[in-house]
């Protein structure tokens, strides 16, 4: 849970679950059924997917554990870094990537994805002294400020078109070094995924405020191979079924409990 959630009083939970007929899975086949499933994360996206005293935990590892008990296959973890997630779905080391990953168009050339279970955007963390200063969306991309970003994810590409003239765009590869960034000005304004930017500024709530406004929409998928059809029926058949009996909004309300923005 969050270390901290002074200081983001203003957020207001406000949840929508996306409508849906429930249907009855189709049989797995036997040797799909008995062998384990095996899901791709990267964690190191607080509060999705990461670790905590080398255990993984998170939005996304317990989406995981249900899906397992869903599809009644052993769940397995496979550790990866993000920009070899794709790679290893493709080539089979992987069944489904469950880490926070932003259904993108080029990302679907290569994948497919599931429904989406989670509606967001990118979001901003600035520090607490330029409060009066970065108020909204429009006062940071007027002020051209050195900007921090995560590496090869939809933020860096968001800001290299949308924002060309920062002085500097700083591509960062854990989310820890945005506050270590921030606090020595080496940026002015870090932006990425809104659940990341929420568990980072209540982790930093002495020196870090939000931008609670967000940059565009996002929607979040499980990737699955665009030839296993029958597990991408029966993920989304689950994902259905849990918007319907209350299990996705119980999850993500866990782990996202205030923020307003998102919808599931």
């Amino acid at each position: 849970m969050y270390k901290s959630r002074v200081g983001i009083t203003l957020l207001i939970l406000s949840l929508f679950v996306l409508g849906g007929t429930t249907t009855a899975a189709p049989p797995l086949v036997t040797e799909a059924k008995n062998s384990p499933l095996q899901v791709g994360v990267t964690p190191d996206n607080p509060p999705m997917i990461f670790k905590i005293n080398d255990r993984l935990t998170g939005a996304e590892a317990d989406f995981a554990k249900l899906l397992g008990k869903e599809l009644d296959r052993q769940v397995q973890f496979v550790e990866l870094p993000w920009n070899q997630q794709i790679n290893a779905l493709l080539d089979g080391r992987i069944d489904i990537i469950m880490s926070s990953m932003t259904i993108t168009e080029a990302r679907k050339v290569r994948i497919t994805f599931t429904d989406p279970y989670l509606k967001s955007g990118l979001g901003a963390a600035i520090r607490a002294s330029d409060a009066s200063k970065y108020r909204s969306v429009k006062n940071i991309k007027e002020d051209f400020p050195a900007v921090g970003v995560m590496e090869g994810t939809t933020s860096e590409a968001y800001v290299r078109k949308n924002m060309p003239n920062s002085p500097r765009i700083l591509a960062l590869r854990k989310l820890s070094d945005a506050a270590i960034e921030l606090k020595n000005r080496r940026i002015d304004v870090f932006i990425y995924d809104a659940p990341a930017i929420v568990w980072l500024v209540s982790e930093n709530e002495a020196d870090l405020r939000g931008v609670w406004e967000l940059f565009n929409e996002e929607h979040l998928g499980w990737g699955v191979r665009r030839d296993d059809k029958e597990l991408l029926l029966r993920v989304n058949t689950v994902l259905n079924k849990w918007k319907n009996d209350g299990t996705l909004k119980e999850v993500l309300s866990r782990w996202l409990p205030y923020w307003k923005n998102f919808e599931f």
